[in-house]
């Protein structure tokens, strides 16, 4: 599969999870995730955590945003980008969206400003990937923005120092 080839009825979790470690591994300046629950099994592997990880100690410019509505679950399980964001809690942002107006529960990742994943909200292999499309990009980076806007810090995501 080439990283720059459209590719349309992406299927998830898979292999919409490899589609994302190939934008979170390519991305030089940022990462953009917006996600109802940050499914396991899309988002947590080791791969994509590397990637991450590497993204956000490359340099200070490097940021990751990770949009989520329900934190409970990654909480309670545990996940390797929550513990991530731990870590390396001045690059690496998860912040909990409450209901908006123009989100449908729909799934991004959006790398720099020319490459995007999608699925859109109740389906599972209606997805798209155009990984160097900055018109398509641009347009789902302006709604990430603006849910990103609307978003809460959840006390539950911080580091319980006990």
């Amino acid at each position: 599969m080439s990283n720059n080839e459209f590719l349309q009825g992406v299927d998830y979790p898979h292999p919409f999870d490899e589609l994302a470690v190939a934008l979170g591994s390519s991305a030089t300046r940022y990462l953009c995730i917006l996600s109802p629950a940050l499914d396991h099994a899309a988002f947590d592997n080791e791969e994509l955590a590397s990637a991450l990880s590497a993204l956000a100690r490359g340099s200070r410019q490097t940021q990751v945003r990770i949009l989520v509505a329900n934190t409970s679950t990654m909480v309670n399980r545990g996940h390797r980008l929550l513990s991530l964001a731990r870590r390396i809690p001045s690059s690496i942002l998860i912040r909990r969206l409450d209901e908006h107006p123009d989100w449908t529960g729909q799934t991004l990742v959006i790398r720099d400003r020319d490459g995007v994943l999608y699925k859109p909200g109740g389906s599972g292999s209606d997805g798209f990937y155009e990984p160097s499309s900055r018109a398509s990009t641009e347009r789902h980076l302006v709604l990430f923005n603006e849910l990103w806007r609307h978003s809460v810090q959840d006390s539950n995501l911080r580091t319980l120092n006990i």
